[in-house]
Formats: C-alpha cells, structure tokens, sequence
C-alpha cells in the first residue's frame, strides 16, 4: 500500500479540524461545573500598553522563537494601522505575530477557524465593541479561540477588545434624553448591554475607566445586575486572569472592582438605582484579588 504524502497528510488534518470546529457549540464559555479554562486572560483599558504587559503576553504565548499570536483588527473600520504597530511591538518581542481581519461570512467559515488551531495568543485591538462583537459572536472562528482558550492559549485585547472578554458587554451606547451629558446619571435601563465573547463569565468590563470618569456607568450597570463584579480598568492598567481564577493587575495605574453580590440593592421595579453595602476594591499594579471570596492582596501585603 502507498504511503501518504506529507501534503495528504495536513490536508487531512485540515478536514478533520474543520469537521471538529463544525460539530463545536457557538460559545464555549466556562462554568462553575466545569474544568477551568487552561489559558491566560490578559485585559487591557486602553491607552498606551506598557511594554512590560505587551512582554507578559508574548510569555504566556509560548515565549519569543514559539509564540504564535493572531492580531485582530476589526472593531475599527481603520484598525489596520493600530493593528500593523501592536504587530510590529509583538515581532521585536521574538513572536510570530501577524493581522487576521475577517468579515461575518469568513468567521462563519470553518475552514478559517481551523487556521487557529496552532495559534498560542489572540489579540482584539481598540475601536467599536458592538462592531467586534457583530462579526465574530456565534461563529466557528469565535468557538475556535475559545477553544484554544480552553486548551492554554493567551487571549488578549485593549479598550474595546477589552469590553468584549466577559459574558455581558457595555456597548458603549445610552439611551435616553441625556445621551450627550459628559456625566450620566447612575440610572436603570440608561445604558446599552450586549452579549460579549463570553471568557470571563459572572462580570461586566469597563474600559479608559479613571481617565473617562466612568464610574457611573459602570455602577448603573452592576446594580442593575448586582450578581455581576464590575471591573472598570484603567488606561495603561491590565488584569491578567490566571488559570487559578484569580486576577493580577499590571501597568501604571488601577483596576476598580464594584461588587454588590452581598449588597441591599433597591427594587428592581423601582425608578431610581440604589445600593447599600455594595464593596469597592481599589487595586493598583501587583495588586492580586480572588473574585470568588472578593478577597484581595495588596502589594505591600503579597
């Protein structure tokens, strides 16, 4: 009998990964009941990322000569200069790094989530959410990264990439007759929440938190949701969420958590929001919080 070529044997391969990723769940979220995830989080508010946390993700890809990193671009309709840089910064770092930009009917196309399957880092750059989310949400392309999540890859993003990591997403859009106000009042039903990728479940990520002054929107949404943490990130401020469940905060500024699970929150027919009991955490770089017990070392105290 003929042995295989080595051309026949990757073809195979392919079809075999792509009839996997066709038979996967669109969402392959983790759960209390299940086996946590083996990968990295690595979430970053926007701004400038320090070149110590653009080193840790490289790291955790497999390190410089093995990292493997997919830069993704299309939460901007002019990401490709932003992504074109984050690459380049990559590269120098010693990862192979390269821009996947996908439309809807390519990330519907198993054939191009099978080309995930060697990839050790995903990277979602800054823009619009709600335009990120409209491309990649439900699809084979989205369940492959989660799968690799899953499997140990390092998954990655900034401002909007950064919003899209949890279950339950701020858009970023307000309803209402005050839409415009630079400070929105802390209100019910005033702020616009979607389904985000679904990595980080029980939590609801603001980004460009201290800098844009968004504490009223996240607090809005936290109470009306108060079995969510609110996790408003900073500008130049990464949480790095570990296999162990718990959150390292890196960069130069801090990482606010809102937690109101225990809290005395006000009807949820009532017209105003509010809360008593509800706890703050205020963590600065090395700063290290478990979500689980909200318990939190500090970096005088690791």
């Amino acid at each position: 009998m003929p042995t295989p070529s080595n051309s026949s044997r990757r073809t195979l391969a392919s079809l075999v990964i792509a009839a996997g990723l066709c038979l996967l769940p669109t969402a392959v979220a983790w759960s209390p009941e299940a086996a946590p995830p083996s990968g990295h989080l690595l979430i970053v508010g926007g701004g400038d990322t320090p070149p110590e946390v653009q080193a840790r993700f490289v790291e955790l890809a497999g390190g410089a000569g093995r990292a493997r990193i997919a830069v993704f671009p299309m939460a901007s309709t002019t990401g490709d200069k932003e992504a074109g840089e984050i690459v380049a910064e990559l590269q120098a770092l010693g990862a192979d790094a390269y821009i996947v930009t996908l439309n809807r009917d390519e990330a519907d196309d198993a054939a191009v989530a099978a080309r995930f399957a060697d990839v050790s880092g995903f990277w979602f750059c800054g823009g619009d959410q709600a335009r990120l989310a409209a491309i990649l949400r439900g699809t084979p392309a989205l369940a492959a990264i989660q799968q690799r999540y899953h499997a140990g890859a390092v998954v990655g993003g900034t401002s909007a990439g950064a919003a899209v990591m949890s279950n339950t997403m701020l858009t970023g859009n307000r309803h209402g007759d005050d839409a415009d106000d630079a400070m929105p009042a802390i209100a019910r039903g005033l702020f616009e929440i979607d389904e985000g990728f679904g990595f980080l479940p029980g939590v609801i990520v603001d980004q460009h938190f201290l800098r844009r002054s968004r504490h009223n929107r996240l607090l809005s949404a936290v109470l009306e949701r108060p079995g969510l943490l609110g996790v408003g990130i900073d500008e130049g401020t990464a949480v790095l969420v570990r296999p162990d469940r718990q959150w390292e905060v890196l960069g130069s500024s801090y990482v606010k958590v809102f937690d109101a699970r225990r809290a005395q929150v006000a009807p949820a027919d009532g017209a105003l929001l509010g809360s008593s009991g509800i706890t703050l955490h205020l963590l600065p770089s090395r700063s290290v919080y478990h979500p689980a017990s909200g318990r939190t070392q500090l970096p005088a105290s690791i």
